[in-house]
């Protein structure tokens, strides 16, 4: 708030405005004062107005929109780019028609792209996301949506950005340690991705819960070969979510043996990070419940690597089915 006598001379005014032809705003801004400061010290000086529309304003409603619009360029930048004033741009904006971003949306610079709205889709990437992503909002009023994880297998890290490489722009850095990070920042199409909880309609549907499944085991699970028996089973300190994924796989055909719990909880690991919760598993070796279970998951699966060991999986049950 300016409460100080603010001193401009009439040849400093008078060479930045009639000269220079610089905007009462652009005046203001350079000098630290307000616009009215500016208009009133016109005035004084018997400096004369021009008048709105006396310079013609040489940009189209089409030129404008495809900065503002489709290059989500700010009002300053097309300022620098046109030679046009910022105020004048935003006039220009409202005769247009053209609605002027918001705060949290002037921030976004990268494409954004809707989520499809596929449900197979979905409920695969809500599966994953409780597997292996980290999911917020950059701060509370943001129209962002940023996807992070890190791991230091390749393959885990190129699933993640197929996955979202189509909805937003995506960043990939190595550390020193040989951990790969990746994040992509969505748009608010993926409000789905802050809820930790299960959706009904994925426990409802069976095609829905099984995509489900094959994303939170490209994240999670194991399928390994064991004493010469194909074996599956899924990791995760989550019990709720572990039991909900037994009593859906019970629910569609496929009986699962009791989930083991390690107590952890409150115990150190060999870094000193303390557990705070047990960690739970959920294993399935039955050669007649397997089968069941493998043609579902390879329905939707992903993971390049964990797709090899499915197949492995299912050559050596129908070896041990023969022999």
């Amino acid at each position: 708030m300016m409460s100080k006598q603010i001193e401009i001379s009439m040849e400093l005014l008078s060479d930045l405005y009639k000269n220079q032809k610089l905007s009462t705003f652009q005046i203001a801004e350079k000098l630290g004062c307000c616009q009215a400061t500016i208009w009133k010290k016109l005035k004084k000086f018997n400096v004369e107005a021009r008048l709105p529309g006396v310079k013609r304003v040489n940009i189209s409603k089409q030129k404008l929109k495809e900065l503002y619009i489709s290059k989500k360029f700010s009002t300053w930048k097309i300022e620098k780019i046109t030679k046009i004033p910022r105020g004048t741009i935003h006039r220009k904006l409202r005769e247009f028609g053209i609605k002027i971003r918001d705060r949290a949306t002037s921030h976004i610079i990268y494409f954004r792209k809707d989520f499809s709205g596929d449900l197979l889709e979905k409920a695969y990437l809500i599966g994953f996301r409780l597997g292996d992503l980290g999911v917020r909002k950059i701060y509370p009023n943001s129209k962002t949506i940023s996807v992070a994880s890190g791991s230091t297998i390749k393959n885990q890290i190129d699933l993640i950005k197929s996955l979202f490489e189509n909805y937003g722009k995506v960043w990939i850095q190595k550390t020193k340690d040989n951990k790969i990070n990746i994040q992509i920042n969505l748009n608010e199409s993926f409000n789905f991705l802050l809820d930790k909880e299960v959706p009904c309609w994925v426990k409802d549907s069976r095609k829905c819960f099984f995509a489900f499944l094959a994303g939170f085991t490209d994240a999670e699970g194991s399928i390994k070969i064991y004493n010469k028996m194909a074996s599956y089973s899924l990791g995760n300190y989550n019990y709720k979510l572990l039991d909900l994924i037994k009593n859906n796989l019970m629910k569609y055909g496929v009986n699962c043996n009791s989930l083991v719990v390690d107590k952890r909880k409150g115990k150190k690991n060999s870094e000193g990070y303390i557990y705070r919760n047990n960690y739970c598993s959920l294993r399935i070796n039955s050669k007649i419940e397997l089968p069941k279970l493998f043609p579902e998951l390879k329905k939707y699966m992903k993971h390049k690597d964990k797709v090899k060991d499915l197949n492995i999986a299912i050559s050596n049950i129908n070896q041990r089915i023969k022999t």
